[in-house]
């Protein structure tokens, strides 16, 4: 077994009654403020200038099954019916590329599991929602799940080792606060959460094929709580996509129990894919399930030995289980696995070609997320998992 650097002791110690709370813990500490979009008629233009700032315009389009926008730009639409926590309309953060492949991100951040969504960014799930400013803040470096956004991340266009960089970028806040999975309505003290975000998946799936019917092929990731949206609701886009490819990248929260995933609250009432009768008693099951929903299309699942936000949240198991899941994997199509070295969670909100990514093995030449994605994008037959993690 190959060395696995030693949790930092500061984080070792966490209470167990605090291990719920510490969810895809990756939550930012800024308020993203109070103003909300009516979801009816208008997008708003998010720029980067190049002294790090932004500004925001009007544009028409939004509302009309229209999803388009200026290309390097960053652009709010509404999608009718999708909603946050707290009630208040949502929508889909566009930065439309010049190539002919979509990408839709979806954020990370923890569940809304009390009156004051305490855990995670409160002002997306129950304050603010997430509009157009919150997308601006996104871009100023403010955003929920603290996704490194979009600077060195799969979102930089400029890094010639990204295998996304001329894509239309698609961002999926989890203003939902049901990692992306939740179908109720859940009476608090003082107000009703409202978690609906499997339905706004399949919303946002029906409204970017109704305006990009020409991709040539659809991405699917996202990274903790997102990982789990992306993995969960794989099914939706797929069937919204018929046609087309529809590849799947889940990193940094795998799904490596039988029972009892962390994910899985009743007051969210989570949904499992409705074709997997067997998702509901063994989660593992769902990757087998995906992976023969769309034949020809690309699966990979990416984490670190060592998540220290899953080890906490599971007791220190998680890496165990990423272990026993190797095998189950192992026998897929067009699936493969990507396990760092270290203790980082979320791999792709890294430059794809940071060392702190690396997959290190004793006697071999380090291996790096941008080989491993870009061989998965370019069909290339010697994509292979990497791992440093033994079965």
């Amino acid at each position: 077994m190959p060395h696995r650097a030693d949790l930092p002791p500061s984080r070792a110690i966490v209470p167990r009654r605090m291990l719920a709370a510490l969810l895809s813990l990756v939550a930012c500490d800024g308020s993203s403020g109070d103003s909300q979009t009516d979801g009816a008629s208008s997008s708003t233009t998010t720029s980067s200038t190049g002294d790090g700032t932004t500004g925001t315009s009007p544009t028409s389009g939004a509302g009309t099954g229209d999803i388009h926008g200026p290309t390097g730009e960053w652009v709010f639409h509404p999608v009718a019916g999708t909603i946050c926590a707290n009630g208040t309309p949502t929508g889909l953060g566009v930065n439309q590329g010049t190539g002919d492949r979509l990408v839709i991100y979806m954020s990370g951040g923890s569940a809304c599991l009390d009156a004051g969504c305490t855990i995670g960014t409160p002002s997306m799930r129950k304050d603010g929602g997430f509009g157009a400013d919150e997308l601006a803040a996104c871009v100023a470096g403010d955003c929920d799940g603290n996704v490194t956004f979009p600077a060195d991340s799969i979102f930089d266009r400029a890094a010639a080792v990204n295998p996304f960089a001329d894509a239309t970028f698609v961002f999926i806040s989890n203003c939902a606060g049901d990692y992306y999975v939740g179908d109720n309505d859940h009476e608090f003290s003082g107000w009703t959460a409202q978690f609906h975000g499997s339905r706004n998946q399949g919303l946002f799936a029906a409204a970017l094929a109704a305006s990009f019917p020409d991709a040539a092929r659809v991405v699917l990731t996202g990274g903790s709580a997102g990982s789990v949206g992306a993995t969960l609701n794989y099914w939706q886009w797929v069937e919204a996509f018929p046609g087309t490819r529809v590849d799947l990248v889940s990193d940094s929260f795998a799904l490596v129990f039988a029972d009892g995933p962390e994910w899985r609250y009743d007051l969210h009432a989570p949904q499992v894919p409705p074709g997997c009768p067997t998702c509901a008693t063994d989660y593992r099951t769902v990757y087998a399930f995906n992976a023969g929903l769309a034949p020809g299309s690309r699966i990979a699942v990416l984490d670190s030995e060592n998540n220290w936000t899953l080890d906490l949240a599971t007791g220190y198991q998680y890496t165990q289980g990423l272990e026993a899941l190797q095998p189950l994997l192992d026998d897929l199509p067009d699936l493969r696995y990507y396990i760092a070295s270290g203790n980082v969670h979320i791999l792709m909100q890294h430059p794809l070609d940071s060392a702190a990514i690396d997959v290190e093995r004793d006697g071999e030449a380090p291996q790096r997320l941008s080989d491993f994605l870009a061989q998965m994008q370019g069909d290339d037959p010697a994509w292979a998992s990497m791992s440093c993690l033994d079965p």
